[in-house]
């Protein structure tokens, strides 16, 4: 059953759907800033808003999935011990003793924890793609609500608010990446701005249409109907799109998957090779070879919703 909401001249989406998940019928409301589910986790003493069945038996007793170092952060990613430059922010592995003694006033920092599937430092050119994007003052104006889909370490989540945008949703098929995204946004003082969910939560027309979507996750994900149908449908008209994680040679491939539902903005399409990606062959050990970052805006005209909904499933 959909309704349409007006509040503050902004038109919004409310979404009451039944699932089906592992047998069990769940009935959710999809509405403003929040899921309305219960969130009353494992992990409750850690302050964490993700829903119970996401974080169930993620960690037992004195048991922790992230940690602090000195140059480590998400997934065993070295760092510089004073910091990764990218666009206008400065990377630092939680643990940097300098890092809230950096000269950078220019820039905007960011401390990651290191963790089981926190992927997401700015050593892969990815991920470099993706918040040199962001940083760019044609990206955000202020006040804009992103989808981080894909959240890994939630470093573009949190790179985006620090350049302006007022709310962040992480999203992410791992349930230990949505708790190192938390944990990562409450090291930076932006949970309060923040919401992760895991990627069954998220479906067709079911969030406040965001302004911009960031997505770096693989091709062989990234064109999948139902993937493609959970990221378009809950973005604006005019939205901007940005997705990574893909080879220059699968850029053609991509774009066919979206083009019914994205005009391309071809002056933002970037590559990035590894060989000149600052800390990424200290991190990898090995070339990890060319990426490449799309951009687009979502269509103006509306979707068929029927149609849409048929896709979540696919």
């Amino acid at each position: 059953m959909f309704s349409k909401v007006t509040m503050k001249s902004q038109s919004i989406i409310r979404f009451t759907g039944i699932l089906l998940f592992m047998g069990v019928i769940v009935v959710k409301s999809f509405v403003p800033n929040r899921l309305l589910v219960t969130t009353t986790s494992i992990l409750a003493e850690k302050n964490s808003k993700l829903t119970d069945w996401v974080v169930e038996n993620l960690e037992n007793e004195g048991e922790s999935i992230t940690s602090f170092d000195e140059v480590r952060a998400g997934e065993n990613d070295i760092l510089p011990l004073d910091g990764l430059r990218v666009g206008k922010v400065r990377v630092f592995a939680a643990g940097s003793p300098i890092a809230d003694k950096s000269e950078h006033d220019d820039e905007f920092q960011i401390k990651l924890l290191a963790g089981r599937n926190g992927w997401g430092t700015g050593v892969h050119p990815t991920t470099r793609l993706c918040i040199e994007w962001l940083c760019h003052p044609d990206v955000i104006a202020g006040g804009e609500a992103l989808l981080d889909y894909g959240c890994g370490s939630g470093i573009l989540s949190i790179a985006a608010l620090g350049m302006g945008a007022s709310r962040a949703i992480g999203v992410d098929v791992e349930a230990e990446a949505l708790v190192a995204s938390e944990r990562n946004l409450e090291l930076n003082h932006l949970d309060d701005r923040f919401e992760g969910f895991h990627t069954r939560e998220i479906i067709p027309y079911c969030l406040p249409p965001v302004d911009i979507c960031v997505a770096n996750i693989l091709i062989g994900q990234l064109v999948r109907p139902s993937m493609i149908a959970a990221i378009v449908t809950n973005m604006a008209p005019g939205s901007l799109l940005c997705l990574s994680g893909i080879r220059p040679s699968q850029v053609k491939s991509l774009k066919t998957a979206y083009d019914e539902y994205v005009d391309w903005i071809d002056d933002q399409y970037a590559e990035l090779a590894a060989c000149d990606t600052e800390m990424c062959h200290n991190s990898y050990g090995f070339d990890v070879g060319d990426w490449a970052r799309v951009v687009g805006k979502v269509k103006q005209e509306g979707m068929d919703i029927e149609k849409m909904s048929e896709l979540a499933v696919l």
